[in-house]
């Protein structure tokens, strides 16, 4: 399976993270002797299941080094924008390009064995979109007080996946759509503002669960929908804020 890594991002001096970027890219923090973009690389490599990646947001590999070729493509202005150019890239290299694993370049505790059990999950890769989640419950019993946004749902609290499915022929109808779901992707009313009226008062009302939502998004999307828990909150735990890249860096240093 051929992986989408996206990368873009540049924290603004208004960022609370541009003390920490510096005005450098958010994939080049470090985590121990390894840049953040350089341990998501490692893990999908050693993974069994991936093959070609293609690296959306920096444009080349800006002084780091990779146990295989990884190619490059430079920033696209949006999440969504990255993702389709990174698939545009795939299908020029195969035309029959299938289902491809889309993974963000935050997620520093990810691991091959991770990675290669989500993708057991998703067998027999029959649907065209995989949206991955973890409970609040399973994501705060390994990183206590990791300030991450969660969706409420009918007696659940979800936060999504940094690492997914889609299969390649569905991007491109759906590019609009996909785009205010990334812009609002850090607030779930947005979200559910942006599927609909209907959608929207389940949601303020808790009456979407995790069958509804799944009905819901194949309305939405057009398109056959498989909801997978993720086993492990690394998965998850995206360095979004200056405080969890303190608690992901803190791993590296009691490890």
């Amino acid at each position: 399976m051929d992986c989408v890594v996206t990368a873009g991002g540049m924290p603004t001096e208004d960022d609370p993270m541009y003390a920490y970027t510096q005005g450098k890219p958010k994939a080049l923090l470090p985590f121990g002797d390894r840049t953040m973009l350089e341990r998501v690389i490692d893990a999908l490599q050693d993974s069994k299941s991936v093959d070609n990646i293609v690296v959306v947001g920096l444009g080349s590999d800006m002084g780091m080094t990779f146990k295989r070729p990884v190619h490059h493509l430079p920033d696209n202005g949006s999440l969504v924008g990255n993702f389709i150019a990174g698939i545009a890239w795939l299908r020029e290299q195969n035309p029959d390009l299938g289902v491809v694993l889309a993974s963000s370049s935050d997620i520093p505790l990810i691991t091959a064995d991770m990675i290669d059990q989500l993708i057991e999950l998703c067998q027999p890769l029959d649907a065209d979109y995989y949206y991955t989640y973890v409970t609040k419950e399973a994501m705060e019993k390994r990183f206590p007080h990791s300030s991450r946004t969660y969706v409420k749902l009918k007696g659940l609290e979800i936060g999504g996946g940094d690492l997914g499915l889609m299969h390649a022929s569905v991007i491109d109808s759906n590019r609009d759509l996909f785009e205010a779901l990334a812009n609002a992707r850090k607030h779930a009313w947005k979200i559910a503002k942006v599927v609909g009226f209907k959608m929207l008062i389940k949601f303020l009302l808790r009456r979407l669960g995790v069958a509804e939502l799944k009905v819901e998004a194949e309305r939405i999307l057009g398109g056959s929908v498989r909801i997978v828990e993720l086993p492990f909150a690394e998965l998850a735990m995206d360095a979004d804020k200056p405080a969890q890249v303190d608690m992901l860096r803190a791993e590296f240093t009691n490890g």
